[in-house]
């Protein structure tokens, strides 16, 4: 599968971003928004390329919620939208056609989480089929004459 050149780290107009300065951590480290996306779990090349793609507002939210969510100083945090704005603008320009809908890009990015809670709901299904066939039977109840069972008493 061949990847675009924004996942190639040379050659990524990305760069820019990621390694920007965010600003200092508490501890007196120094925080980019590549550690910002990667601390919080995410792909930050492919988080910088979706925010590329968005309307400038909606990618100064984003990384507004993502620096706050920081252990910065209370001062950064307090400027946390300014230093969003700041950094959105080191992002390569949007070179989507007008015409083309962002719903349909929506709907493809949805689809694998589809396809994999799909698969993992069959895999639930077969595990507890197989279980089912493999769970160990109580015997059958074994007949005993009526004669063993009745007491005489002369």
């Amino acid at each position: 599968m061949a990847y675009p050149d924004a996942f190639a780290l040379k050659n990524s107009g990305l760069n820019a971003f990621l390694f920007a300065d965010v600003g200092t951590e508490l501890n007196g480290s120094g925080l980019t928004i590549l550690s910002v996306l990667a601390r919080l779990g995410q792909d930050p090349w492919a988080e910088a390329a979706r925010w590329a793609k968005l309307p400038k507002a909606a990618a100064v939210d984003c990384l507004t919620q993502s620096i706050t969510r920081m252990p910065l100083g209370p001062r950064a945090l307090a400027d946390a939208r300014a230093t969003a704005a700041r950094l959105i603008l080191l992002l390569p320009s949007q070179t989507q056609k007008p015409a083309q809908s962002t719903s349909a890009t929506v709907s493809t990015a949805a689809a694998p989480n589809w396809l994999v809670i799909t698969f993992l709901y069959g895999a639930l299904a077969f595990g507890l089929a197989v279980n089912m066939i493999m769970m160990p039977r109580p015997p059958a109840a074994v007949a005993t004459p009526i004669e063993q069972t009745v007491h005489h008493t002369l």
